[in-house]
């Protein structure tokens, strides 16, 4: 007989794809890691199992240890959400999830499939008002971030039950992506000449690109920033607009104690990735997700869509037989209802 005990033993493992149609322009290969296929539907599956395990050994910030029948707590926008619930679901830990207003658009596809795990949501609270007149629109993003921070960090601290796993700034989280490298290495017979994906905490982008370099590869590197986001340039010190925005958000927030930490996308910057960092447009990401859908049978999202625009770019400038990884991150279904998802050509 072959089976698994539980549903933790499904994560990884997922097929790599080279991309025939898509791709049939440019001469070096595509391939893309369809981690869509984990259990949750995303690569987050990875992270959240990392992080958690590292609670259970007590391997956190603050050295506090998930104990059974404790609660694992986080702030997420989108899949570390439903990927945390479901490991916890699978482990018997309750969750406490806090999210962002991006998770509570549309029809609320992603908050649907988080809830299915049962674990408790509540909504990130903005700081006072006099804070949030001193904030721009692309300041209040990470005002959003740093509030769902700080409701985790009082969590914790009144509860002796709770370990909040703050997957910005959990070196599991980076640990964790690095079997993805370890299973891309192995796919690829360690040739690959080019890997990126889009960059939001980091952990799958820096966590890939060290395993291949522990294997001795060292391949030309591409951030993505979907939504053409500006804020994740890297200026010429090496971090980001968007850090330096945390800093004066933790100021008027009263949050300097948070200020020496350092995240794992800070870590990234600081070790020289990316490369390259590709802002790719809304309807260019959606475009290419609905080829990917309907060219290659990959039902993914926009971020996946964003990978592979990129990654065509990148493909453009090299050589025939190079190998360009990218990554398919979720399944479409949960932002079906959202802009610009909610958009077919048919």
């Amino acid at each position: 007989m072959e089976y698994i005990n539980s549903m933790l033993e499904a994560i990884g493992n997922t097929p790599i794809l080279k991309l025939n149609k898509v791709a049939k322009n440019v001469d070096a290969n595509i391939f893309v890691k369809l981690e869509y296929l984990n259990p949750s539907g995303s690569y987050k599956d990875r992270m959240a199992l990392a992080m958690v395990e590292a609670a259970e050994r007590g391997d956190t910030w603050n050295g506090k240890k998930l104990k059974p029948g404790g609660i694992v707590c986080d702030a997420s926008a989108g899949n570390t959400a439903p990927a945390l619930a479901f490991v916890c679901a699978a482990k018997g830990y309750k969750t406490r999830l806090c999210t962002y207003k991006t998770m509570l658009v549309g029809d609320s596809s992603r908050l649907k499939i988080t809830g299915a795990y049962g674990p408790d949501v509540s909504q990130c609270q903005l700081p006072n008002e006099e804070v949030l007149k001193q904030l721009n629109e692309k300041e209040l993003g990470q005002a959003y971030i740093l509030a769902g921070k700080l409701q985790m960090y009082e969590m914790e601290k009144k509860n002796p039950d709770v370990v909040w796993v703050d997957q910005i700034y959990n070196p599991a989280n980076t640990k964790g992506q690095m079997e993805m490298g370890r299973e891309i290495y192995r796919q690829l017979d360690g040739k690959i000449d080019a890997w990126g994906c889009s960059v939001g905490s980091g952990g799958t982008f820096l966590g890939v690109a060290l395993a291949l370099k522990e294997a001795g590869v060292k391949p030309y590197t591409f951030g993505v920033s979907p939504g053409g986001d500006k804020t994740a340039d890297i200026s010429e010190s090496g971090t980001s607009d968007k850090f330096v925005m945390r800093h004066k958000i933790c100021k008027l927030m009263g949050l300097e104690k948070w200020l020496t930490e350092e995240s794992i996308a800070e870590t990234m910057y600081r070790m020289g990735y990316p490369d390259e960092l590709h802002q790719v447009s809304n309807i260019d990401a959606r475009n290419m997700a609905n080829r990917l859908c309907r060219e290659e049978g990959i039902y993914c999202g926009m971020s996946s869509g964003a990978n592979v625009f990129a990654a065509l770019k990148v493909a453009e400038g090299m050589e025939p037989d190079k190998n360009v990884v990218t990554v398919i991150v979720d399944r479409r279904d949960r932002y079906l209802g959202e802009y610009p998802n909610d958009i077919y050509v048919v």
